[in-house]
């Protein structure tokens, strides 16, 4: 049996977590996953992206118009069946961003805000979005096309979260954390962080980590669980090579600070971060060029939309405060 790199880095992954859970690298996690991140090899090459998609553009729009009426409509006895839904996640790797973005996201977020979703879909929908062949399609290639199916995977993710919460709980704790573990591996291994592309839309990858980040810290997961993903989401965004220029930051600051204004563990562990950000960052703007000042504008872009919200702990404030510009 051939283990691939996304085994490898799972099986690693994995290992951080269970020596998480027993304490025996609180203080190292960040640094451990700053590294497993810099470990990962990626394919020089990318090979053809075949777009995630099923069934004929008629019967996608059949379905989208009918959902789209009744909404629209406000009618009480909306129903999507197991097929129709199928089709729309089956759709999600779509270039055309009318299609994707405004139809099937917009459609399936309508159908959780209202209530209309069956709670035995939702399991099934987040079995389809986290298994490997969706979730991480051409993620270990230069950037692709199969990035908009990968990131609208994650946000469509988080809406099936929140529905699990909105439900009152259709998931099993260990169906929960299955999802969450596979989004915490795609922070590691998602290098394509665009947020709008011409001509094709919406990538925007960390808004949507930032979205099951929010929907996490709500969560009845653990807190190692809860730990685990932060640092993931925290060290994807730190060691982003590109800038972040389509409100990732906001979103990151606003869903950091919704765990970490739950309680004083949590920010103290956020700090522990802040840490491990400032020592793994380029140091010399000189050697490092546009690698240097890409992280060091992503860093401060974070911490100013962090330090204007409201009640934000103390200790955040007077540790960024101190942080070296």
């Amino acid at each position: 049996m051939t283990v691939t790199t996304i085994d490898k880095v799972r099986m690693q992954l994995n290992q951080l977590y269970k020596d998480f859970n027993r304490g025996l690298n609180f203080a190292t996690l960040p640094d451990q996953m700053t590294d497993l991140y810099q470990s990962i090899v990626y394919a020089q090459r990318r090979t053809k992206v075949v777009p995630l998609t099923k069934g004929s553009v008629e019967e996608l729009q059949t379905i989208l118009k009918k959902v789209g009426q009744a909404v629209s409509q406000n009618n009480d006895d909306i129903e999507i069946s197991d097929d129709e839904l199928t089709l729309l996640l089956h759709n999600i790797g779509l270039l055309n961003e009318n299609v994707r973005d405004r139809g099937i996201f917009f459609t399936i977020s309508s159908l959780m805000n209202r209530g209309d979703l069956r709670p035995e879909q939702i399991w099934s929908s987040l079995q389809f979005l986290t298994q490997d062949e969706v979730l991480f399609a051409h993620i270990l290639e230069p950037q692709n096309s199969a990035v908009f199916s990968r990131s609208m995977a994650v946000l469509l993710c988080s809406v099936f979260l929140v529905a699990d919460r909105s439900y009152g709980g259709v998931l099993t704790d260990a169906q929960y954390w299955q999802v969450v573990s596979q989004l915490t591996l795609y922070t590691l291994l998602e290098r394509d962080v665009r947020g709008f592309v011409p001509d094709a839309g919406w990538a925007h990858a960390y808004t949507h980590i930032g979205n099951v980040l929010a929907e996490v810290s709500e969560s009845r997961l653990t807190r190692a669980q809860k730990l685990l993903f932060l640092t993931g989401a925290m060290v994807g965004y730190q060691q982003a090579d590109q800038p972040f220029a389509f409100g990732e930051d906001q979103r990151m600051a606003t869903a950091t600070l919704a765990l970490a204004d739950k309680e004083k563990f949590y920010a103290d562990y956020l700090i522990r971060i802040f840490q491990i950000w400032s020592k793994r960052t380029p140091a010399n703007p000189q050697a490092n060029g546009y690698d240097f000042w890409t992280k060091w504008y992503n860093r401060n872009h974070y911490f100013v939309n962090l330090m204007v919200m409201p009640d934000i702990p103390e200790a955040l404030i007077d540790f960024i405060k101190k942080m070296p510009n």
